[in-house]
């Protein structure tokens, strides 16, 4: 079982929610966890730029994190939106099993 947690940010709760509910309904991640209140800080267009944003971090299988970039890329409102993947290597057993059979 090949398993990865995902990171996204979005500028709003509710296009958070939008993109989340759509990769739940596609069978692509199993679970996610959306975290408001965040600042960030990063050079863009060559001056550096302060956003209020939410964080999306949920769980899939490496399998489903191409389709996950492409979905995202459409329904997300940032022309490079921040959507990257870390691999799963070890945790509750019962739950990466969980997360292996919804998605």
């Amino acid at each position: 079982m090949k398993l990865s947690l995902g990171y996204m940010t979005c500028p709003t709760k509710a296009e958070a929610k939008d993109i989340v509910l759509a990769l739940l309904e596609e069978g692509l991640i199993a679970c996610a966890n959306i975290i408001p209140g965040v600042e960030s800080y990063f050079p863009w267009e060559d001056e550096i730029q302060k956003a209020n944003e939410v964080i999306v971090v949920f769980k899939t299988r490496v399998k489903n994190e191409d389709r996950i970039i492409r979905l995202v890329r459409e329904l997300h409102s940032y022309e490079c939106p921040c959507i990257v993947f870390t691999s799963l290597q070890h945790g509750n057993k019962d739950f990466m099993g969980w997360i292996d059979q919804v998605c």
